[in-house]
Protein backbone atom coordinates (compact mmCIF):
# COMPACT_ATOMS: atom_id res chain seq x y z
CA UNK A 1 0.00 0.00 0.00
CA UNK A 2 2.85 2.39 0.88
CA UNK A 3 4.44 1.72 -2.52
CA UNK A 4 1.20 2.58 -4.33
CA UNK A 5 0.81 5.85 -2.39
CA UNK A 6 4.44 6.81 -3.07
CA UNK A 7 4.03 6.03 -6.76
CA UNK A 8 0.91 8.22 -6.96
CA UNK A 9 2.67 11.14 -5.26
CA UNK A 10 5.60 10.79 -7.66
CA UNK A 11 3.25 10.88 -10.69
CA UNK A 12 1.40 13.96 -9.36
CA UNK A 13 4.70 15.84 -8.87
CA UNK A 14 6.02 14.82 -12.29
CA UNK A 15 2.85 15.95 -14.10
CA UNK A 16 2.81 19.28 -12.20
CA UNK A 17 6.44 19.93 -13.09
CA UNK A 18 5.78 19.17 -16.78
CA UNK A 19 2.74 21.54 -16.91
CA UNK A 20 4.76 24.32 -15.22
CA UNK A 21 7.70 23.96 -17.59
CA UNK A 22 5.47 23.86 -20.68
CA UNK A 23 3.53 26.98 -19.67
CA UNK A 24 6.76 28.92 -19.02
CA UNK A 25 8.49 28.11 -22.30
CA UNK A 26 8.45 31.04 -24.76
CA UNK A 27 7.14 30.47 -28.25
CA UNK A 28 9.24 31.08 -31.33
CA UNK A 29 7.30 34.28 -32.07
CA UNK A 30 8.69 35.80 -28.85
CA UNK A 31 12.31 35.56 -29.98
CA UNK A 32 13.70 39.07 -30.65
CA UNK A 33 14.86 39.83 -34.18
CA UNK A 34 18.60 40.16 -34.64
CA UNK A 35 18.55 41.92 -38.00
CA UNK A 36 19.89 45.48 -38.25
CA UNK A 37 18.03 48.07 -40.32
CA UNK A 38 19.85 49.51 -43.31
CA UNK A 39 18.95 53.14 -42.50
CA UNK A 40 17.61 55.14 -39.59
CA UNK A 41 15.66 58.24 -38.73
CA UNK A 42 17.26 61.02 -36.74
CA UNK A 43 17.49 60.14 -33.01
CA UNK A 44 16.14 56.65 -33.69
CA UNK A 45 16.82 54.02 -31.03
CA UNK A 46 17.97 50.70 -32.46
CA UNK A 47 15.54 48.25 -30.84
CA UNK A 48 16.43 45.38 -33.15
CA UNK A 49 20.06 45.06 -32.08
CA UNK A 50 20.81 41.74 -30.36
CA UNK A 51 20.71 41.86 -26.59
CA UNK A 52 23.42 40.09 -24.65
CA UNK A 53 21.51 40.10 -21.39
CA UNK A 54 18.29 41.38 -19.90
CA UNK A 55 18.61 44.61 -17.95
CA UNK A 56 15.22 45.73 -16.68
CA UNK A 57 16.68 47.87 -13.90
CA UNK A 58 19.06 49.73 -16.15
CA UNK A 59 16.22 51.65 -17.79
CA UNK A 60 12.98 51.20 -15.85
CA UNK A 61 14.04 51.41 -12.20
CA UNK A 62 11.98 54.12 -10.45
CA UNK A 63 13.63 57.15 -8.88
CA UNK A 64 14.75 56.45 -5.35
CA UNK A 65 14.21 59.11 -2.66
CA UNK A 66 17.51 61.01 -2.19
CA UNK A 67 19.31 58.13 -3.95
CA UNK A 68 20.01 56.28 -0.70
CA UNK A 69 21.81 52.99 -1.16
CA UNK A 70 18.96 50.65 -0.31
CA UNK A 71 18.56 47.34 -2.06
CA UNK A 72 15.35 47.20 -4.09
CA UNK A 73 13.43 44.22 -5.39
CA UNK A 74 13.68 43.38 -9.07
CA UNK A 75 10.54 44.13 -11.12
CA UNK A 76 8.20 41.21 -11.70
CA UNK A 77 8.71 39.59 -15.08
CA UNK A 78 5.87 39.34 -17.57
CA UNK A 79 4.54 35.85 -18.22
CA UNK A 80 6.18 35.61 -21.63
CA UNK A 81 9.57 36.59 -20.19
CA UNK A 82 9.71 34.20 -17.24
CA UNK A 83 11.82 31.60 -19.00
CA UNK A 84 14.30 34.29 -20.01
CA UNK A 85 14.31 35.53 -16.42
CA UNK A 86 14.98 32.04 -15.09
CA UNK A 87 17.84 31.65 -17.56
CA UNK A 88 19.17 35.05 -16.52
CA UNK A 89 18.95 34.04 -12.85
CA UNK A 90 21.11 30.99 -13.52
CA UNK A 91 23.56 33.16 -15.48
CA UNK A 92 23.79 35.71 -12.64
CA UNK A 93 24.52 32.93 -10.16
CA UNK A 94 27.32 31.74 -12.42
CA UNK A 95 28.60 35.31 -12.70
CA UNK A 96 28.63 35.72 -8.93
CA UNK A 97 30.74 32.61 -8.46
CA UNK A 98 33.03 33.68 -11.31
CA UNK A 99 33.46 37.23 -9.98
CA UNK A 100 34.21 36.05 -6.46
CA UNK A 101 37.08 33.96 -7.77
CA UNK A 102 38.46 36.75 -9.97
CA UNK A 103 38.48 39.33 -7.16
CA UNK A 104 40.27 37.19 -4.58
CA UNK A 105 43.73 38.13 -5.83
CA UNK A 106 43.07 41.88 -5.84
CA UNK A 107 40.42 42.81 -3.30
CA UNK A 108 41.65 44.27 -0.04
CA UNK A 109 39.87 42.61 2.86
CA UNK A 110 37.58 45.23 4.42
CA UNK A 111 37.99 45.87 8.12
CA UNK A 112 34.53 46.82 9.27
CA UNK A 113 35.14 48.67 12.50
CA UNK A 114 32.05 49.69 14.50
CA UNK A 115 32.84 53.27 13.49
CA UNK A 116 34.69 54.08 10.23
CA UNK A 117 37.81 56.26 10.71
CA UNK A 118 36.94 59.98 10.99
CA UNK A 119 37.36 61.88 7.74
CA UNK A 120 36.77 65.38 9.11
CA UNK A 121 40.38 66.51 8.49
CA UNK A 122 40.44 65.29 4.92
CA UNK A 123 40.17 68.12 2.41
CA UNK A 124 38.53 67.94 -1.00
CA UNK A 125 37.91 70.74 -3.47
CA UNK A 126 34.34 71.99 -3.79
CA UNK A 127 32.84 70.74 -7.04
CA UNK A 128 30.20 72.49 -9.12
CA UNK A 129 28.73 69.71 -11.21
CA UNK A 130 28.50 70.40 -14.94
CA UNK A 131 24.96 71.40 -15.88
CA UNK A 132 22.96 70.84 -19.05
CA UNK A 133 23.74 73.38 -21.76
CA UNK A 134 21.55 74.35 -24.70
CA UNK A 135 23.01 73.64 -28.14
CA UNK A 136 21.22 76.77 -29.40
CA UNK A 137 23.37 78.90 -27.10
CA UNK A 138 26.47 76.73 -26.55
CA UNK A 139 27.03 74.39 -29.50
CA UNK A 140 30.71 73.85 -28.60
CA UNK A 141 31.99 71.88 -25.61
CA UNK A 142 35.74 72.07 -24.92
CA UNK A 143 37.77 70.36 -22.22
CA UNK A 144 41.15 68.79 -21.49
CA UNK A 145 41.48 65.02 -21.20
CA UNK A 146 43.14 63.49 -18.14
CA UNK A 147 43.99 60.00 -16.91
CA UNK A 148 44.09 60.56 -13.15
CA UNK A 149 42.88 57.57 -11.15
CA UNK A 150 43.23 58.90 -7.58
CA UNK A 151 39.51 59.23 -6.90
CA UNK A 152 38.68 55.56 -7.51
CA UNK A 153 41.45 54.23 -5.23
CA UNK A 154 40.49 56.75 -2.55
CA UNK A 155 36.80 55.80 -2.79
CA UNK A 156 37.78 52.14 -2.54
CA UNK A 157 39.80 52.91 0.60
CA UNK A 158 36.78 54.53 2.26
CA UNK A 159 34.57 51.57 1.35
CA UNK A 160 37.15 49.09 2.69
CA UNK A 161 37.21 51.03 5.95
CA UNK A 162 33.50 50.33 6.35
CA UNK A 163 31.97 53.65 5.38
CA UNK A 164 30.18 55.39 2.54
CA UNK A 165 32.61 57.64 0.62
CA UNK A 166 32.46 61.40 1.04
CA UNK A 167 30.52 62.83 -1.94
CA UNK A 168 33.24 65.43 -2.58
CA UNK A 169 35.85 62.66 -2.94
CA UNK A 170 34.08 61.20 -5.99
CA UNK A 171 35.28 62.51 -9.35
CA UNK A 172 33.35 60.72 -12.06
CA UNK A 173 35.98 60.88 -14.81
CA UNK A 174 38.67 59.41 -12.49
CA UNK A 175 36.33 56.63 -11.43
CA UNK A 176 35.62 55.69 -15.05
CA UNK A 177 39.22 56.06 -16.23
CA UNK A 178 40.64 53.76 -13.56
CA UNK A 179 39.62 50.85 -15.78
CA UNK A 180 40.97 49.51 -19.07
CA UNK A 181 38.98 49.66 -22.30
CA UNK A 182 39.45 47.84 -25.60
CA UNK A 183 39.56 50.86 -27.89
CA UNK A 184 41.31 50.54 -31.27
CA UNK A 185 45.04 51.17 -31.32
CA UNK A 186 46.29 54.28 -33.17
CA UNK A 187 47.03 53.43 -36.79
CA UNK A 188 47.20 56.70 -38.73
CA UNK A 189 50.46 58.19 -37.50
CA UNK A 190 48.97 59.84 -34.42
CA UNK A 191 49.98 58.61 -30.93
CA UNK A 192 46.28 58.53 -29.96
CA UNK A 193 43.10 57.24 -31.63
CA UNK A 194 39.42 58.07 -31.06
CA UNK A 195 36.16 56.10 -31.25
CA UNK A 196 32.59 56.67 -30.09
CA UNK A 197 29.40 54.90 -29.08
CA UNK A 198 25.85 56.09 -28.36
CA UNK A 199 23.08 54.49 -26.29
CA UNK A 200 20.04 55.13 -24.11
CA UNK A 201 21.08 56.56 -20.73
CA UNK A 202 20.52 53.83 -18.10
CA UNK A 203 19.32 56.30 -15.45
CA UNK A 204 16.94 58.23 -17.75
CA UNK A 205 15.33 56.45 -20.74
CA UNK A 206 14.43 59.80 -22.33
CA UNK A 207 18.09 60.78 -22.45
CA UNK A 208 21.06 59.35 -24.33
CA UNK A 209 24.62 58.57 -23.29
CA UNK A 210 27.44 59.39 -25.70
CA UNK A 211 30.93 57.96 -25.15
CA UNK A 212 34.15 59.25 -26.67
CA UNK A 213 37.01 56.79 -26.21
CA UNK A 214 40.67 57.71 -26.71
CA UNK A 215 43.49 55.15 -26.83
CA UNK A 216 47.22 55.95 -26.59
CA UNK A 217 49.99 53.97 -28.27
CA UNK A 218 51.59 51.30 -26.10
CA UNK A 219 55.07 52.45 -27.10
CA UNK A 220 56.33 56.05 -27.12
CA UNK A 221 59.51 57.69 -28.33
CA UNK A 222 60.89 57.77 -24.76
CA UNK A 223 59.59 54.45 -23.39
CA UNK A 224 62.52 52.57 -24.95
CA UNK A 225 65.11 55.18 -23.94
CA UNK A 226 64.85 54.99 -20.19
CA UNK A 227 63.64 57.21 -17.38
CA UNK A 228 65.20 59.73 -15.01
CA UNK A 229 63.09 59.64 -11.86
CA UNK A 230 63.43 61.86 -8.81
CA UNK A 231 61.46 60.54 -5.84
CA UNK A 232 60.19 63.30 -3.57
CA UNK A 233 59.10 61.57 -0.37
CA UNK A 234 57.23 63.10 2.54
CA UNK A 235 58.90 61.88 5.76
CA UNK A 236 57.13 64.27 8.15
CA UNK A 237 55.40 63.15 11.35
CA UNK A 238 52.03 62.86 9.63
CA UNK A 239 53.47 60.00 7.52
CA UNK A 240 54.18 57.87 10.61
CA UNK A 241 51.51 55.20 10.15
CA UNK A 242 51.38 51.79 8.48
CA UNK A 243 49.35 53.01 5.50
CA UNK A 244 51.82 55.79 4.69
CA UNK A 245 55.64 55.68 4.85
CA UNK A 246 56.05 51.88 5.28
CA UNK A 247 53.64 51.28 2.36
CA UNK A 248 55.45 53.92 0.34
CA UNK A 249 58.85 52.28 0.85
CA UNK A 250 57.49 48.89 -0.22
CA UNK A 251 55.87 50.51 -3.26
CA UNK A 252 59.10 52.04 -4.47
CA UNK A 253 60.85 48.74 -3.96
CA UNK A 254 58.27 47.30 -6.36
CA UNK A 255 59.03 50.11 -8.79
CA UNK A 256 62.78 49.52 -8.62
CA UNK A 257 62.28 45.82 -9.36
CA UNK A 258 60.52 46.75 -12.62
CA UNK A 259 62.74 49.57 -13.91
CA UNK A 260 65.19 49.00 -16.77
CA UNK A 261 68.98 48.86 -16.31
CA UNK A 262 69.40 52.16 -18.18
CA UNK A 263 67.04 54.00 -15.80
CA UNK A 264 68.30 56.30 -13.07
CA UNK A 265 66.78 57.44 -9.77
CA UNK A 266 67.36 59.99 -7.03
CA UNK A 267 65.64 60.43 -3.65
CA UNK A 268 64.76 63.74 -2.00
CA UNK A 269 62.90 63.86 1.32
CA UNK A 270 61.24 66.65 3.23
CA UNK A 271 60.06 67.02 6.79
CA UNK A 272 61.06 70.13 8.78
CA UNK A 273 63.51 70.76 5.95
CA UNK A 274 64.37 69.19 2.60
CA UNK A 275 67.35 66.92 2.02
CA UNK A 276 69.03 64.78 -0.61
CA UNK A 277 69.04 61.15 0.54
CA UNK A 278 70.28 59.62 -2.72
CA UNK A 279 71.98 61.52 -5.57
CA UNK A 280 71.23 60.39 -9.15
CA UNK A 281 72.07 56.67 -9.16
CA UNK A 282 71.79 53.99 -11.89
CA UNK A 283 69.18 51.34 -11.17
CA UNK A 284 71.90 48.72 -11.47
CA UNK A 285 73.25 49.91 -8.09
CA UNK A 286 70.22 48.38 -6.40
CA UNK A 287 71.85 47.74 -3.01
CA UNK A 288 72.72 51.40 -2.60
CA UNK A 289 69.18 52.45 -3.49
CA UNK A 290 67.56 49.96 -1.11
CA UNK A 291 69.84 51.11 1.72
CA UNK A 292 68.68 54.69 1.12
CA UNK A 293 65.04 53.62 1.30
CA UNK A 294 65.66 51.56 4.46
CA UNK A 295 67.15 54.62 6.20
CA UNK A 296 63.91 56.63 5.93
CA UNK A 297 61.84 57.41 9.02
CA UNK A 298 58.96 59.78 9.73
CA UNK A 299 59.08 62.78 12.06
CA UNK A 300 58.85 66.57 12.17
CA UNK A 301 56.84 69.18 10.29
CA UNK A 302 56.21 69.35 6.54
CA UNK A 303 58.23 71.73 4.36
CA UNK A 304 56.67 70.62 1.09
CA UNK A 305 57.59 73.73 -0.91
CA UNK A 306 61.31 73.38 -0.11
CA UNK A 307 61.16 69.70 -1.04
CA UNK A 308 59.59 70.46 -4.43
CA UNK A 309 62.27 73.07 -5.19
CA UNK A 310 65.10 70.69 -4.31
CA UNK A 311 63.53 67.83 -6.28
CA UNK A 312 63.39 69.94 -9.44
CA UNK A 313 67.00 71.00 -8.90
CA UNK A 314 68.05 67.35 -8.71
CA UNK A 315 65.87 66.41 -11.69
CA UNK A 316 67.56 69.04 -13.84
CA UNK A 317 70.98 67.67 -12.91
CA UNK A 318 70.09 64.20 -14.22
CA UNK A 319 68.00 65.50 -17.14
CA UNK A 320 68.21 63.49 -20.38
CA UNK A 321 66.40 64.96 -23.39
CA UNK A 322 65.92 61.46 -24.89
CA UNK A 323 64.41 59.95 -21.73
CA UNK A 324 61.32 60.50 -19.56
CA UNK A 325 62.18 63.06 -16.87
CA UNK A 326 59.82 62.79 -13.93
CA UNK A 327 59.45 63.89 -10.32
CA UNK A 328 57.16 61.60 -8.29
CA UNK A 329 55.84 63.31 -5.17
CA UNK A 330 54.40 60.94 -2.53
CA UNK A 331 52.61 62.52 0.42
CA UNK A 332 49.36 62.91 2.35
CA UNK A 333 49.47 66.55 1.19
CA UNK A 334 49.62 67.99 4.72
CA UNK A 335 52.13 70.81 4.05
CA UNK A 336 52.57 73.22 6.95
CA UNK A 337 56.02 74.87 6.72
CA UNK A 338 57.30 77.43 4.21
CA UNK A 339 55.55 77.69 0.84
CA UNK A 340 52.36 75.71 1.47
CA UNK A 341 49.41 77.58 -0.05
CA UNK A 342 47.81 76.12 -3.19
CA UNK A 343 48.39 79.30 -5.20
CA UNK A 344 52.06 79.58 -4.24
CA UNK A 345 52.76 75.92 -4.92
CA UNK A 346 50.96 76.04 -8.26
CA UNK A 347 52.98 79.06 -9.42
CA UNK A 348 56.24 77.40 -8.35
CA UNK A 349 55.49 74.17 -10.24
CA UNK A 350 54.23 75.94 -13.38
CA UNK A 351 57.58 77.72 -13.63
CA UNK A 352 59.50 74.50 -13.03
CA UNK A 353 57.65 72.48 -15.67
CA UNK A 354 59.13 74.69 -18.39
CA UNK A 355 62.37 72.74 -17.86
CA UNK A 356 60.74 69.65 -19.43
CA UNK A 357 60.42 67.78 -16.13
CA UNK A 358 56.94 66.40 -15.36
CA UNK A 359 55.51 66.11 -11.83
CA UNK A 360 53.15 63.27 -10.84
CA UNK A 361 51.71 62.83 -7.36
CA UNK A 362 50.81 59.81 -5.24
CA UNK A 363 48.45 60.52 -2.38
CA UNK A 364 48.09 58.23 0.61
CA UNK A 365 46.76 57.90 4.12
CA UNK A 366 43.43 58.62 5.79
CA UNK A 367 42.10 61.02 8.37
CA UNK A 368 44.15 64.01 7.18
CA UNK A 369 44.51 63.38 3.45
CA UNK A 370 44.69 66.70 1.55
CA UNK A 371 43.27 65.66 -1.80
CA UNK A 372 42.61 69.19 -3.04
CA UNK A 373 46.27 70.14 -2.73
CA UNK A 374 47.46 66.97 -4.46
CA UNK A 375 45.16 67.69 -7.41
CA UNK A 376 46.54 71.22 -7.75
CA UNK A 377 50.12 69.91 -7.79
CA UNK A 378 49.47 67.23 -10.43
CA UNK A 379 47.59 69.56 -12.79
CA UNK A 380 50.27 72.27 -12.49
CA UNK A 381 53.09 69.76 -13.03
CA UNK A 382 51.81 68.22 -16.31
CA UNK A 383 51.57 64.89 -14.51
CA UNK A 384 49.06 62.39 -13.19
CA UNK A 385 47.45 61.99 -9.75
CA UNK A 386 47.23 58.53 -8.16
CA UNK A 387 46.15 57.35 -4.71
CA UNK A 388 47.96 54.47 -3.03
CA UNK A 389 45.88 52.42 -0.60
CA UNK A 390 47.50 48.96 -0.72
CA UNK A 391 50.39 46.84 -1.91
CA UNK A 392 48.10 45.56 -4.65
CA UNK A 393 47.62 49.07 -5.99
CA UNK A 394 51.39 49.58 -5.84
CA UNK A 395 51.83 46.46 -7.97
CA UNK A 396 49.40 47.91 -10.51
CA UNK A 397 51.05 51.35 -10.69
CA UNK A 398 54.66 50.21 -10.59
CA UNK A 399 54.35 46.71 -12.02
CA UNK A 400 51.77 45.77 -14.63
CA UNK A 401 51.06 49.39 -15.65
CA UNK A 402 54.52 50.89 -15.14
CA UNK A 403 54.95 52.06 -18.74
CA UNK A 404 51.79 54.15 -18.68
CA UNK A 405 52.72 55.48 -15.21
CA UNK A 406 56.10 56.76 -16.36
CA UNK A 407 55.92 57.51 -20.10
CA UNK A 408 53.76 60.13 -21.81
CA UNK A 409 52.28 59.37 -25.25
CA UNK A 410 50.74 62.82 -25.82
CA UNK A 411 50.55 66.01 -23.79
CA UNK A 412 48.10 68.92 -23.64
CA UNK A 413 45.32 66.74 -25.08
CA UNK A 414 42.17 68.74 -25.73
CA UNK A 415 38.73 67.77 -27.02
CA UNK A 416 36.23 70.04 -28.71
CA UNK A 417 32.77 68.81 -29.71
CA UNK A 418 30.30 70.64 -31.90
CA UNK A 419 26.80 69.26 -31.34
CA UNK A 420 24.25 69.09 -34.15
CA UNK A 421 21.20 71.25 -33.23
CA UNK A 422 19.01 69.05 -35.43
CA UNK A 423 19.73 66.07 -33.15
CA UNK A 424 20.70 67.49 -29.74
CA UNK A 425 18.68 69.92 -27.66
CA UNK A 426 20.90 69.91 -24.57
CA UNK A 427 24.06 68.14 -23.39
CA UNK A 428 26.01 67.67 -20.17
CA UNK A 429 29.65 66.63 -19.79
CA UNK A 430 29.95 64.03 -17.01
CA UNK A 431 32.93 64.94 -14.82
CA UNK A 432 36.02 66.89 -15.94
CA UNK A 433 34.75 69.94 -14.01
CA UNK A 434 38.29 71.21 -13.42
CA UNK A 435 39.24 70.64 -17.07
CA UNK A 436 36.48 72.61 -18.84
CA UNK A 437 37.93 75.21 -21.21
CA UNK A 438 36.73 78.14 -23.28
CA UNK A 439 36.13 77.36 -26.94
CA UNK A 440 38.95 79.68 -28.03
CA UNK A 441 41.42 77.78 -25.81
CA UNK A 442 41.24 74.72 -28.06
CA UNK A 443 43.73 76.05 -30.60
CA UNK A 444 45.70 78.19 -28.16
CA UNK A 445 48.84 76.11 -27.65
CA UNK A 446 49.81 78.24 -24.65
CA UNK A 447 46.85 76.83 -22.72
CA UNK A 448 47.87 73.81 -20.66
CA UNK A 449 45.82 70.61 -20.65
CA UNK A 450 46.05 66.95 -19.61
CA UNK A 451 48.54 64.24 -20.52
CA UNK A 452 47.94 60.64 -21.61
CA UNK A 453 50.41 57.91 -20.67
CA UNK A 454 51.55 55.17 -23.03
CA UNK A 455 48.86 52.50 -23.41
CA UNK A 456 46.24 54.47 -21.50
CA UNK A 457 42.59 54.41 -22.54
CA UNK A 458 40.51 57.47 -21.66
CA UNK A 459 36.72 57.89 -21.59
CA UNK A 460 34.59 61.01 -21.78
CA UNK A 461 30.82 60.71 -21.37
CA UNK A 462 28.04 63.12 -22.32
CA UNK A 463 24.41 62.89 -21.25
CA UNK A 464 22.30 64.03 -24.20
CA UNK A 465 18.74 65.35 -24.34
CA UNK A 466 17.64 64.67 -27.93
CA UNK A 467 15.53 67.09 -29.91
CA UNK A 468 11.81 66.42 -29.92
CA UNK A 469 11.60 65.25 -26.30
CA UNK A 470 9.79 68.34 -25.03
CA UNK A 471 12.78 69.35 -22.88
CA UNK A 472 14.14 71.97 -25.30
CA UNK A 473 14.57 75.32 -23.52
CA UNK A 474 12.43 78.26 -24.67
CA UNK A 475 15.05 80.41 -26.38
CA UNK A 476 14.08 82.94 -29.01
CA UNK A 477 16.74 84.37 -31.34
CA UNK A 478 16.41 87.10 -33.93
CA UNK A 479 19.20 85.75 -36.12
CA UNK A 480 18.61 82.05 -36.65
CA UNK A 481 21.08 79.66 -38.17
CA UNK A 482 19.85 77.02 -40.60
CA UNK A 483 19.71 73.42 -39.43
CA UNK A 484 21.89 70.81 -41.15
CA UNK A 485 20.30 68.87 -43.98
CA UNK A 486 21.07 65.68 -45.85
CA UNK A 487 23.77 63.42 -44.43
CA UNK A 488 24.87 66.06 -41.92
CA UNK A 489 21.46 65.81 -40.26
CA UNK A 490 22.34 62.23 -39.31
CA UNK A 491 25.44 63.39 -37.40
CA UNK A 492 25.21 63.67 -33.64
CA UNK A 493 28.41 65.66 -33.22
CA UNK A 494 31.70 66.63 -34.81
CA UNK A 495 34.62 65.73 -32.52
CA UNK A 496 38.04 67.36 -32.77
CA UNK A 497 41.12 66.30 -30.80
CA UNK A 498 44.30 68.36 -30.42
CA UNK A 499 47.53 67.26 -28.77
CA UNK A 500 51.28 67.85 -28.67
CA UNK A 501 54.11 65.38 -28.86
CA UNK A 502 55.75 64.88 -25.42
CA UNK A 503 58.71 67.05 -26.49
CA UNK A 504 56.74 69.34 -28.85
CA UNK A 505 55.22 72.80 -28.60
CA UNK A 506 52.92 72.78 -31.64
CA UNK A 507 49.42 71.33 -31.46
CA UNK A 508 48.35 68.60 -33.89
CA UNK A 509 44.68 68.12 -34.71
CA UNK A 510 42.38 65.42 -36.12
CA UNK A 511 38.62 64.76 -36.11
CA UNK A 512 35.86 62.15 -35.75
CA UNK A 513 32.12 62.05 -36.56
CA UNK A 514 29.40 60.62 -34.30
CA UNK A 515 26.10 59.17 -35.53
CA UNK A 516 22.63 59.93 -34.16
CA UNK A 517 21.60 56.27 -34.05
CA UNK A 518 21.41 55.17 -30.40
CA UNK A 519 21.35 51.61 -29.11
CA UNK A 520 19.68 50.11 -26.08
CA UNK A 521 22.34 50.07 -23.36
CA UNK A 522 22.24 46.26 -23.42
CA UNK A 523 23.27 46.30 -27.10
CA UNK A 524 25.98 48.94 -26.76
CA UNK A 525 29.66 48.05 -26.80
CA UNK A 526 31.01 46.30 -23.71
CA UNK A 527 33.15 49.38 -23.09
CA UNK A 528 30.15 51.74 -22.96
CA UNK A 529 28.20 49.32 -20.79
CA UNK A 530 31.06 49.22 -18.29
CA UNK A 531 31.72 52.96 -18.36
CA UNK A 532 28.01 53.63 -17.83
CA UNK A 533 27.96 51.34 -14.78
CA UNK A 534 30.91 53.12 -13.15
CA UNK A 535 29.43 56.51 -14.05
CA UNK A 536 26.07 55.56 -12.54
CA UNK A 537 27.73 54.52 -9.28
CA UNK A 538 29.62 57.83 -9.28
CA UNK A 539 26.35 59.75 -9.67
CA UNK A 540 24.97 57.91 -6.64
CA UNK A 541 28.05 58.29 -4.43
CA UNK A 542 28.45 61.98 -5.25
CA UNK A 543 24.74 62.58 -4.59
CA UNK A 544 24.36 64.12 -8.04
CA UNK A 545 21.20 66.05 -8.80
CA UNK A 546 21.29 64.36 -12.22
CA UNK A 547 21.25 60.79 -10.88
CA UNK A 548 17.70 60.22 -12.15
CA UNK A 549 16.62 56.61 -11.55
CA UNK A 550 20.16 55.40 -10.76
CA UNK A 551 20.31 52.41 -8.44
CA UNK A 552 22.97 50.13 -7.04
CA UNK A 553 21.00 47.17 -8.32
CA UNK A 554 21.12 48.50 -11.88
CA UNK A 555 24.87 49.16 -11.59
CA UNK A 556 25.53 45.73 -10.15
CA UNK A 557 23.48 43.92 -12.78
CA UNK A 558 25.23 45.63 -15.68
CA UNK A 559 28.70 45.31 -14.15
CA UNK A 560 28.27 41.58 -13.50
CA UNK A 561 27.11 40.92 -17.04
CA UNK A 562 30.09 42.79 -18.54
CA UNK A 563 32.56 41.05 -16.22
CA UNK A 564 31.16 37.68 -17.22
CA UNK A 565 31.87 38.50 -20.88
CA UNK A 566 35.18 40.30 -20.38
CA UNK A 567 37.07 39.19 -17.29
CA UNK A 568 39.49 41.32 -15.29
CA UNK A 569 40.65 41.57 -11.70
CA UNK A 570 39.89 45.30 -11.46
CA UNK A 571 36.35 44.79 -12.72
CA UNK A 572 35.75 41.90 -10.34
CA UNK A 573 37.01 44.03 -7.47
CA UNK A 574 34.61 46.81 -8.50
CA UNK A 575 31.70 44.42 -8.04
CA UNK A 576 32.88 43.53 -4.54
CA UNK A 577 33.12 47.23 -3.74
CA UNK A 578 29.53 47.61 -4.91
CA UNK A 579 28.39 44.89 -2.52
CA UNK A 580 30.28 46.44 0.42
CA UNK A 581 28.92 49.89 -0.45
CA UNK A 582 25.38 48.53 -0.27
CA UNK A 583 26.07 46.79 3.05
CA UNK A 584 27.73 49.86 4.62
CA UNK A 585 24.96 52.20 3.50
CA UNK A 586 22.23 49.92 4.87
CA UNK A 587 23.73 50.03 8.38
Amino acid sequence: MRYIISLCLFLVIAVSFYVFETSEKPTSSETPSTGLPQGHAINEVDTTAPQDYASPQSVTSPPHPQHKFIKTAAPKAAAGDRAVAESEKRRVNEQSRFVSGMATSMMIAPSFAPQPPPLDRENYAAKNENRFLSVALSPLSTFGLEVDSASYSNVRRQINQGGVPLPSSVRLEEMVNYFDYNFPQPSDGHPISVMSDYAVAPWNPKHRLAMIGVKASDVTASSDKGARITFLLDTSGSMNSSDKLPLLIRSFQTLLANLKPEDQVAIVTYAGSAGLVLPPTPVTESERIHQALASLSAGGSTAGGAGIQLAYDVARKQYDKNATNLVILASDGDFNVGVSGDGELKSMIEKQRESGVFLSVIGMGSGNYQDAKMQVLAEAGNGVAHYLDSDVEAQRLFGSELTRTLHIAAKDVKVQIEFNPAAVAQYRLLGYESRVMNAEDFRDDKKDSGEIGAGHSVVALYEIIPTGTGETPDIERRYQTSLPAGSKAMELAYVKLRYKQPDGDKGIEFDHLMTTKAKAIEAASVDLQWASAVAELSLLLSESEHAGSSSLQGVLHRAKAVTFKQAGAKRAEFIHCLLYTSDAADE
